[in-house]
């Protein structure tokens, strides 16, 4: 079994808007959605109070888009992910049709 720190590394965040990007993804774990035809960050929060945890890197929880060559039973197995503007603010740029 796989332990949170195991999963797939955000790597690179461009959504500076976000709560939880403060140099970095820095929320313990994303979910990315399959909202609207767009694999987007559903963790994005975009407020002035800053979130998540400094000392580690945000990692792919979750991921809704089964349509994904790197989901598997809802879960990432891309070496890492890049969040960045897409179809929404915080897309998961990593993601590729299957």
């Amino acid at each position: 079994m796989k332990t949170l720190l195991q999963m797939p590394a955000v790597r690179e965040c461009a959504a500076v808007a976000c709560s939880f990007n403060s140099g970095g993804c820095h929320a313990p774990a994303v979910t990315v959605a399959a909202a609207d035809g767009a694999a987007s960050c559903a963790t994005f929060v975009e407020s002035s109070v800053r979130g998540g945890i400094a000392e580690i890197t945000g990692s792919v929880g979750a991921c809704a888009r089964t349509d994904c060559v790197h989901n598997s039973n809802l879960a990432c197995t891309a070496p890492s992910v890049e969040i960045g503007p897409g179809a929404t603010a915080s897309d998961c740029l990593t993601y590729r049709a299957a």
